[in-house]
């Protein structure tokens, strides 16, 4: 009888374990909210963690962007304010709730667009953006492999050709690869990679020094100004560090929720994000108008030869494996929450896998996409500044930081955040005016602006404008028809 009620223990025991398995996986993969018990990341952790996404080429391309327009001078001070404040509106608008809930961050918008409406952004501002950023950054990847080899060989670099395309494929399938494996991977890599790349990037700001002092680097002129009024052309400058700052929107919420608090959860961004992402740019910036090259895996076999060229290629190709591993951890765990139940159904690897075959393509058929990632990024930031005015309004002023965690992973179709059919049309309405408000002001394909663009940028004019009709919409309108569980 001893051996029976052992057995029987041993098998509660084991359903238990088996139980707690099931319930971390889901957590993990976003299916349910992370317990503070679960959360694998403390402060120092998530810095790592967010300057390892930030230290990757993009940083580096960015800088060399910004010396097209202003001198070092204005440039840095145009990577710190379109930074810091892109950076605080974003992480304000999405790790916060993140943070102190544990709760994913798509399914966390259906309380701001309901549980249709919350597809419709993750379509337009994580799948199509995304795969765009994996393909990029793949293709960075593969230059600088294709550098690095060149250099170790003598011989000219080929940055469209078929050494690139190999390497930029086999970063993609080891980045799938990677991720499949969970988050604890996704945290060793970034636990050595990330400090790694701190110090390269202070190699490289002092080898650029030690060629030229930084007086001769303020005075050095812009390498190609597109206005000649000189005031626009900083403003320019500052619009595409806001647009950098809010790009972050799609990726940094779901990371905050592996973090242990609310404030664990928001101010490493201010050191991983915004610090890291700073110091890139502006090595990116110097190099670039101390050398007349914006593309880093070009300048940097100029700066002090061969050797450290090869390490310093070595180490960016790794850094954009990084992030390429964070952005699509973060986007696959909202795929899971946002899609149908046949989605869900799918394993976990093969989801990856299946996201991961249009940058695939990208990579074999349109190698070009890389030259345009400029205008890329800046058309993001009619989104994404939209995206953080709702956000911030919704969760901080409309709803006094409360979000019911049962109505959100619950049945959702006759529950509080259901609006009407699964839409919330306030909330998409205000994602419309504030996009619409951008490109009016400020064209990224073309550059034309209005004359309040020199004074008030694109980005913020559109985050105010979709932030107050979301506010004012949802007091007149919302709480009369008892959408969202508005207090």
């Amino acid at each position: 009888m001893t051996d029976h009620i052992a057995n029987g223990t041993l098998t509660t025991l084991e359903a238990e374990h088996e139980e707690a398995a099931r319930h971390r996986a889901a957590a993990e993969r976003g299916d349910a909210p992370l317990l503070p018990s679960e959360r694998l990341w403390g402060f120092w952790e998530f810095t790592y963690a967010n300057s390892a996404l930030a230290i990757a080429t993009w940083a580096f391309l960015i800088g060399g962007a910004i010396g097209l327009f202003v001198g070092p001078k204005e440039g840095i001070a145009a990577i710190v304010i379109g930074n810091i404040v892109g950076v605080v509106l974003t992480a304000l608008a999405t790790t916060t709730m993140s943070g102190r809930y544990g709760v994913e961050q798509f399914i966390a918008l259906r309380s701001q667009f309901g549980y249709n409406g919350s597809r419709v952004v993750y379509v337009l501002a994580v799948v199509v953006l995304t795969m765009g950023w994996l393909a990029v950054l793949a293709m960075m990847f593969g230059r600088s492999i294709d550098g690095l080899m060149a250099l170790s060989a003598g011989e000219a670099a080929n940055p469209t050709g078929i050494k690139m395309i190999i390497a930029a494929v086999g970063a993609i399938l080891v980045t799938w690869f990677i991720v499949a494996r969970g988050p604890t991977s996704i945290k060793f890599f970034n636990m050595v990679v990330s400090p790694a790349l701190v110090i390269l990037m202070v190699v490289m700001l002092y080898l650029i020094l030690s060629h030229h002092s930084f007086g001769e680097l303020l005075a050095m002129p812009a390498l190609s100004p597109p206005f000649e009024d000189k005031t626009l052309n900083f403003i320019v400058a500052v619009e595409v560090n806001l647009a950098a700052g809010f790009s972050w929107w799609p990726y940094i919420g779901n990371l905050a929720r592996l973090t242990k608090n609310e404030r664990t959860a928001f101010w490493p961004n201010i050191l991983g994000i915004f610090g890291a992402a700073a110091l890139g740019e502006i090595v990116g910036l110097l190099a670039a108008v101390a050398l007349g090259e914006s593309d880093p895996t070009i300048w940097m076999t100029k700066i002090a030869g061969p050797v450290i060229g090869i390490i310093a290629l070595l180490f960016v190709a790794f850094a954009n494996m990084t992030s390429m591993a964070n952005i699509l951890y973060t986007s696959i765990v909202g795929l899971r929450q946002v899609g149908t139940a046949s989605v869900r159904a799918i394993s976990w690897g093969t989801v990856l896998f299946l996201f991961c075959l249009i940058p695939l393509g990208l990579v074999v058929v349109y190698p070009q996409m890389y030259d345009g990632f400029f205008i890329f990024l800046v058309w993001t930031s009619a989104l994404n500044s939209a995206l953080a005015g709702i956000g911030i309004v919704d969760y901080f002023f409309l709803r006094g930081q409360k979000l019911d965690m049962r109505s959100l992973h619950g049945p959702q179709e006759n529950g509080p955040y259901r609006f009407w059919a699964g839409f919330n049309p306030i909330g998409l309405f205000a994602l419309a005016v504030g996009c619409i408000v951008y490109v009016a002001v400020f064209n990224p394909q073309t550059l034309a602006s209005l004359p309040a663009f020199k004074y008030l940028t694109a980005s913020l004019p559109a985050f105010v404008a979709a932030g107050a009709v979301h506010y004012v919409l949802t007091r007149l309108f919302a709480r009369g028809r008892g959408w969202g569980q508005y207090p």
